[in-house]
C-alpha cells in the first residue's frame, strides 16, 4: 500500500476544529463537507492519494481526467476564536487497512494543527422515508453527550459507525482528541439502476446543527431549494415504484384450481 501526498500550502490557525466527511450513503456526509468548503470559501491545502483508493479516474466536463483522492481545506475568520479544517474527497479506501491508515493520516494533522475538537459526519440510514431528518449524535466523552442535547440532537446507544467516517471519530479519542459524530437520517434509497440518490434534504437537517455547534453562518437558501427538488423527485419515483409493484401483482395469473402437485 502506497500514499502520495501533494501539499500547497501549510496554513497558520487559530485552535482550529476539524469536520469530516466522505461519501457514503446518500452522499449525506460528502455534501455537508463540500456545501461548508463552498459556502465559507475554504482553501485547498494539502490532497492524499492512496492506493487502497478504487482503481479507476473520473471524466470531469472539460474532456480531462481526476484522479481518487482526500482533501483537506481550511478557513480563518478573525471574528471566531476557532479557525476550521475541512477534510472530504471523491472516495473513501476500499480495504480495512486503507481506511486505517487514511484516518491515521488525518489525525497525524490534526495533531499537527493542535485540533481543539473533531466533527465527524455520517447517515443514519433509516430504509425509510422521513418528512424531517432528525440528527443522532455519539461522542468520546460523557461531558460531550451533554452537550449535544443542548442542540436537540439524539442520543446514540447501540449500533456501529462503518467506514473511514466513523473510523476518524472513534480513533481520535485515542489520540485524546475531543470528537463527536453526527448522523442525520436518510432512507438510503437508489434507482433501479443501482445509484445512491443524494440525499439533500437530511444535509440540511445536518448542517442546520453543525453550523450552531460551530457558531458559523451560513447561507442554507440554496440547499433548501436543492433539497425541495430532491424531495419531488423522490415522491415521484415512490409513486413509479408503487405503480410498477402493482402492476405487477395484476400480471401474475393464479394457478387452474385443478391442477395438484
Amino acid at each position: 500500500m502506497t500514499m502520495q501526498f501533494k501539499i500547497y500550502k501549510e496554513p497558520e490557525l487559530k485552535d482550529p476544529y476539524m469536520v469530516t466527511g466522505l461519501p457514503g450513503v446518500g452522499y449525506v456526509a460528502k455534501l455537508s463537507a463540500d456545501y461548508l468548503i463552498k459556502e465559507l470559501k475554504a482553501e485547498l491545502f494539502e490532497e492524499f492519494y492512496s492506493s487502497s483508493f478504487p482503481p479507476y479516474v473520473l471524466i470531469k466536463k472539460d474532456g480531462t481526467v481526476e484522479l481518487l483522492k482526500n482533501e483537506l481545506y481550511y478557513w480563518k475568520d478573525d471574528k471566531l476564536k476557532n479557525d476550521l479544517i475541512i477534510f472530504t474527497g471523491n472516495t473513501q479506501a476500499i480495504s480495512p487497512e486503507g481506511q486505517y491508515e487514511i484516518s491515521n493520516e488525518v489525525l497525524n494533522r490534526a495533531e499537527k494543527f493542535k485540533v481543539k475538537k473533531l466533527f465527524a459526519t455520517a447517515a443514519y440510514v433509516t430504509g425509510r422515508h422521513v418528512e424531517k431528518p432528525k440528527v443522532y449524535g455519539v461522542a468520546t466523552e460523557q461531558e460531550l453527550v451533554e452537550e449535544l442535547k443542548k442542540y436537540e440532537v439524539l442520543p446514540m446507544d447501540a449500533g456501529s459507525i462503518s467506514g473511514t467516517n466513523g473510523l476518524l471519530f472513534g480513533l481520535a479519542k485515542l489520540r485524546k482528541i475531543q470528537s463527536i459524530c453526527l448522523l442525520s437520517e436518510t432512507p438510503g434509497y437508489m434507482t433501479p439502476s443501482g445509484r445512491v440518490l443524494t440525499d439533500v434534504k437530511s444535509a440540511q437537517a445536518l448542517l442546520e446543527v453543525l453550523s450552531k455547534m460551530l457558531d458559523i453562518k451560513i447561507d442554507m437558501k440554496p440547499l433548501e431549494k436543492e433539497a425541495k427538488m430532491a424531495e419531488e423527485f423522490v415522491q415521484k419515483m415512490e409513486e413509479l415504484e408503487r405503480r410498477w409493484a402493482e402492476e405487477m401483482r395484476r400480471s401474475v395469473t393464479p394457478p387452474p384450481k385443478d391442477i395438484y402437485i
